[in-house]
């Protein structure tokens, strides 16, 4: 099924691997931040990061399976899309209720909410896909995958640079 993909699905998992790990490395930027800062940032904001990054990982490991077939894959395409969903609905609410002085940008309950919550959405109709036979849904998962690493990689940036300056002592 996946045959003529596979070196997609091999970068586009290695990718999110270096993602996974980069989000380490933005964990030790928060050195100066206080505990309950960082632990509000870390559900809100890296977690859905490490999570999107991670259903990257886990949708291209799945298509790498030598003779993987559909209805598996519908399987892992669906249990990534309810999880992400909850994830994303927890985002939105969170993201919603920081008010005052850690009130969000407006982009942020879009970019770490609404959108990866769409794209859950968009995985359910694909696993659905798998499961029914459906042809595109080769097609649907690649696309998913490309546009999850893609917000991925610009949350990330916005992580980095909000994190990167150091308050004024």
């Amino acid at each position: 099924m996946f045959s003529y993909w596979s070196e997609f699905y091999l970068l586009a998992g290695s990718a999110a691997a270096v993602l996974i790990g980069l989000i380490f490395v933005v964990v030790t930027l928060m050195q100066d931040r206080s505990r309950s800062s960082v632990m509000a940032g870390s559900k809100l904001y890296m977690g859905p990061v490490v999570l999107q990054v991670s259903f990257v990982l886990a949708l291209s490991g799945a298509a790498l399976i030598p003779d993987v077939r559909p209805g598996a894959m519908g399987i892992v395409t669906g249990v990534v899309a309810i999880w992400g969903f909850y994830r994303g609905v927890q985002s939105i609410v969170g993201i919603n209720a920081l008010k005052g002085e850690d009130k969000p940008h407006w982009t942020d309950v879009w970019f770490y909410g609404v959108i990866p919550t769409a794209l859950s959405i968009a995985l359910a109709l694909i696993a659905f896909g798998f499961e029914s036979g459906a042809d595109w849904a080769v097609n649907g998962v690649a696309a998913a995958i490309m546009i999850i690493l893609l917000l991925a990689i610009r949350n990330e940036w916005d992580l980095v640079t909000w994190l990167a300056p150091r308050p004024d002592k």
